[in-house]
């Protein structure tokens, strides 16, 4: 795509927020001139390297958060059905995506990986759906099992993973622009704004809060 700025999209297929996200980010590109790099990587290894835990891991959350994304999707025109079980293994969809990393229609497989699971309550863990998927977008399907367990399948989102620590991803969705990072599937207008033009008021408030000491700090368990 000519005249397009590339954006970082870093996604995990067991986030419902980033199924919100990839059901908006191809029209949402073309508005906004925007090329995705697409970056499966794996949430929960996020969550350890910041010491975090997921939202579904505690129950009041749990709880808020598929009564919110019932209604972010209705929004959206999108019908929340979701996958069997929640959490879900879902590094073979992953790895199936970074099979597919140098294909034009990666994020096209990625809406469909991520609207089998949540539109339409398809199990990701299962290589028959997965199979089926990948064919439909009209890629290469044969052997996919064997072929996403290649250990250079394997090393990519593990690369992908690291990258996106690096950056400071601590969520899934995040968007990241020049080293600056937008999370959650609420803030593509907050990038599109950045590709504008930085907000340089904006930057040097929040530069002004963080470098004020730190006033208490809660007990770890």
């Amino acid at each position: 795509m000519s005249g397009t700025t590339t954006a970082t999209l870093y996604f995990d297929l067991v986030s419902p927020y980033s199924w919100l996200a990839l059901r908006r980010a191809e029209a949402f590109g073309e508005r906004h001139a925007i090329a995705w790099d697409v970056r499966p990587v794996v949430y929960a290894a996020l969550l350890d390297a910041h010491e975090l835990v997921g939202p579904v891991e505690v129950e009041s959350k749990r709880r808020y958060t598929f009564h919110d994304v019932a209604r972010c999707a209705a929004e959206q025109g999108l019908t929340l059905t979701g996958p069997p079980a929640h959490p879900f293994r879902s590094l073979e969809a992953l790895r199936a995506l970074c099979l597919f990393h140098d294909d034009p229609r990666r994020l096209r497989l990625a809406v469909a990986l991520a609207d089998a699971c949540w539109s339409h309550g398809r199990p990701l863990t299962e290589p028959a759906v997965l199979a089926e998927v990948v064919a439909a977008v009209g890629l290469d399907a044969g052997d996919l099992a064997r072929r996403i367990a290649d250990p250079a399948v394997k090393e990519r989102l593990r690369r992908n993973t690291e990258q996106a620590i690096e950056a400071g991803v601590f969520g899934v969705p995040t968007f990241e622009y020049e080293g600056e990072l937008f999370w959650g599937h609420d803030r593509m207008e907050h990038l599109a704004r950045r590709i504008r033009g930085p907000d340089p008021e904006s930057r040097r408030r929040a530069e002004e809060m963080l470098a004020r000491p730190r006033g208490a700090d809660r007990r770890r368990r």
